[in-house]
């Protein structure tokens, strides 16, 4: 629905254009007012539908309140009984007041309690029956405008907050991650800080590093089926018969899935570790219905699983699941209950509610009709009243099983041909009920019908169906030649058609925005974690590199010094997740690169002309990355820096020889350089290694954006802004 007030306003404007037509056409019983109170009247009733526009669609006022009461009731005292009830409208603006409930409903109940005491003792002159039909009217029509106005402002509510949901759930997850990883690394890092011992130093930055790559693959995107066919892979490889028994019909809920992910990749690691089992078997139920198990278990020596599960025993248990480490590994988490109540899980129940308040006002209306005319000594076909009585209450059956709150599932296909057939049978059989003075059997019956229609089937069928039960109830129920006033009831029965429409497409909508809004925060909260996920591998672990390589060859108190200040840094790296995000420095990255690779031996050349900021941050990290790689993984006697606006490249002699060395998740020829290559490629640029004659040379090139749009770089390709947390160390 484009937009949600649409069903609204319609269902105002054609409430007070029949209004306003039947004042003219059909003044009472009373006979004809005047011209000018009937030009005051019809200003009231165009005053009070914007105001109640207004009221309904953005919220009212008190003053706006006093003006609806005003114009609701002061043309009773020109107009009398040609004034029909007029407070549906101001009824539902006071419920949607934002007002204590224990305010708004005392004054809605007096509201419908006053339209009956003006028509049964100021005005009785239509009678007793005349006056609990216009305090039926007002108490229905109330909801039904109540109705539209609350899921209109749901489904809007909903559009507008899908962003700041994603925005809220990614920065929970940031949080969560930043109290984990403090947890896990800041200990060791605070020790190595305070510590002046070279050893001591880089023992720590050595843990603290297979930590960070352990949480950095933790922290990537998890899935158990693809973690099934990884073990399946790597326990081949290893030699180890591995049986999988897995339910993939009904895939786990994300975070269940993440979690499984990391206890089946954390099991087969643990298991290989120490040495190779016997075999292996995978057993996993993620079905319908109960809670989602996943069962690891080995044959022949295994390790203890305690340790190494750890975390996936505080992840599982934050799910409200378990996770028993014995010689099998078993895991059970609880699947989510499927309705979780708000708003969106009640709103089918409202319109539901409404729509059963509108039927018995049908069935109201004809039981008055019946009334009244009886009151005036107007006799009462038996049969005809006979088959009113059995049809219209099966009709209304019908209507209701068809906007019976059942999700995206359908009606049976019989139900609507049932609806249709009963409601001709009844106009044709029933017929003129009583005299068309009394009202009688209404013609709007065949706008709820029509809404239906709209509903179950689709245009242009629906649009041809709907128009002709608009029309056929008044051949059926006038004849050939109905009164030109009731052919005005077209207008409400139109409304009517408008109102069941929008309550039952209006709970669908809010439904699958709510659906969208959670897939949004999950892709958010993916995005982060793997926004952490190369932040923590690229950054940190560059700095804790560091840390071991100098350790290395560290020779005296000065080195031990130095080695604290770096541990210093990388403590207040981890300490900074979770704070807003800064952007790392080139200038100090690039006297970090010289002094690295001196202390390694190698002779350093650097050309500098210095890129705009955007691009100075992404050349950094890559910078970082890049130096760490070299004294990683080469024996570098030269490497050569080159930066210029648009292009990085870093050369060094050395390199092993393409295929020499053997990669893992989370080293550079793994994650690293596809860290790197995701960074650049946010930047609308790309990253090119070459690796031949013991020399490796890496470029990463941007585009020129030009001294006016500098901020190209600045964020995401996805257009998602850098988010709190994401570049990691700065110094």
């Amino acid at each position: 629905m484009r937009d949600s007030r649409l069903p609204l306003f319609a269902g105002i404007v054609l409430f007070w254009t029949y209004r306003i037509l039947v004042l003219w056409a059909d003044p009472g019983p009373g006979g004809p007012p005047g011209a000018a109170a009937l030009l005051a009247g019809t200003g009231a009733a165009l005053g009070l539908g914007a105001l109640q526009a207004r009221a309904l669609a953005w919220r009212g006022s008190l003053g706006n309140l006093a003006a609806q009461a005003v114009l609701a009731y002061a043309p009773l005292l020109v107009l009398g009984g040609a004034w029909r009830p007029a407070a549906p409208l101001l009824m539902a603006s006071v419920l949607m007041l934002a007002a204590p409930a224990r305010v708004r409903l005392p004054a809605a109940a007096s509201i419908v309690a006053a339209e009956f005491v003006i028509r049964a003792m100021w005005l009785p002159d239509a009678g007793t029956g005349y006056a609990i039909w216009a305090a039926v009217v007002t108490l229905t029509g109330g909801l039904q405008f109540l109705a539209l106005a609350r899921l209109g402002h749901l489904v809007r509510a909903l559009e507008a907050t899908r962003t700041e949901l994603a925005a809220r759930r990614a920065a929970g997850e940031r949080l969560r991650i930043a109290r984990g990883l403090r947890a896990e690394l800041g200990r060791r890092l605070s020790a190595a800080a305070a510590s002046a011992d070279p050893a001591e130093i880089t023992a720590a930055a050595r843990a603290a590093l297979a930590r960070a790559r352990s949480v950095a693959d933790d922290y990537r995107d998890r899935s158990l089926a693809a973690e099934i066919e990884a073990a399946r892979t790597v326990l081949a490889a290893s030699g180890v018969p591995v049986r999988v028994e897995a339910d993939a019909a009904v895939p786990p809920a994300p975070r269940a899935d993440a979690a499984l992910a990391g206890v089946l990749r954390r099991t087969v690691v643990a298991a290989l570790r120490d040495g190779r089992p016997d075999g292996c078997v995978i057993e996993c139920r993620t079905g319908p219905g109960g809670p989602e198990r996943l069962r690891v278990a080995f044959s022949g020596p295994v390790p203890p699983f305690a340790e190494p599960l750890a975390a996936s025993s505080a992840e599982i248990a934050g799910l409200g699941g378990r996770l028993a480490a014995g010689p099998a590994v078993e895991a059970e988490i609880p699947r989510a209950r499927a309705w979780t109540g708000g708003p969106v899980g009640a709103a089918p129940w409202l319109a539901f509610a409404v729509l059963l308040v509108l039927e018995l006002d049908h069935l109201g209306t004809v039981a008055t009709s019946v009334l009244m005319a009886r009151e005036a000594g107007v006799a009462v076909d038996p049969a005809r009243l006979a088959v009113a009585a059995v049809a219209l209450p099966l009709v209304a059956a019908l209507q209701l099983y068809h906007v019976l709150p059942r999700g995206e599932a359908r009606p049976r296909r019989w139900a609507l041909p049932a609806q249709i057939a009963l409601i001709l049978a009844a106009f044709a059989v029933a017929g003129p009920l009583v005299p068309a003075a009394y009202g009688g059997l209404p013609a709007t019956y065949g706008g709820l019908v029509a809404g239906v229609v709209l509903l179950n089937v689709r245009p242009p069928w629906s649009w041809a169906a709907a128009a002709a039960l608009l029309l056929m109830p008044f051949p059926l129920l006038y004849g050939a030649r109905p009164p030109a006033v009731v052919l005005l009831s077209v207008l409400a029965s139109a409304a009517f058609m408008i109102s069941v429409h929008a309550l039952g497409r209006l709970p669908v909508t809010a439904a699958r925005l709510d659906r969208a809004r959670g897939e949004l925060a999950r892709t958010s909260v993916l995005r982060e974690r793997l926004r952490i996920a190369r932040d923590v591998h690229d950054l940190l672990g560059s700095q804790l590199s560091a840390i071991i390589i100098r350790g290395g060859i560290a020779a005296g108190p000065a080195d031990g010094a130095r080695l604290a200040e770096l541990a210093g840094a990388a403590l207040a790296t981890v300490r900074s997740i979770g704070a807003e995000p800064a952007p790392l420095r080139l200038a100090a990255e690039v006297e970090s690169a010289r002094d690295l690779l001196g202390a390694a031996g190698a002779r350093v050349r650097v050309t500098v002309a210095e890129p705009p900021a955007a691009v100075a941050a992404l050349f950094a990290v890559v910078l970082r990355e890049s130096v760490t790689n070299v004294v990683r993984h080469a024996r570098a006697r030269r490497c050569e820096i080159s930066i210029t606006p648009v292009r990085l490249r870093v050369s060094n002699d050395g390199a092993p020889r393409a295929g020499a060395r053997r990669t893992r998740r989370g080293e550079a020829g793994g994650a690293g350089l596809a860290n790197l290559r995701s960074r650049a490629a946010e930047a609308g640029g790309a990253l090119a290694v070459e690796h031949a004659d013991g020399r490796f040379t890496l470029t990463v090139e941007v585009p020129d954006a030009g001294p006016s749009d500098p901020a190209r770089l600045g964020g995401d390709a996805d257009g998602v802004d850098p988010v709190a947390g994401a570049q990691l160390g700065h110094r």
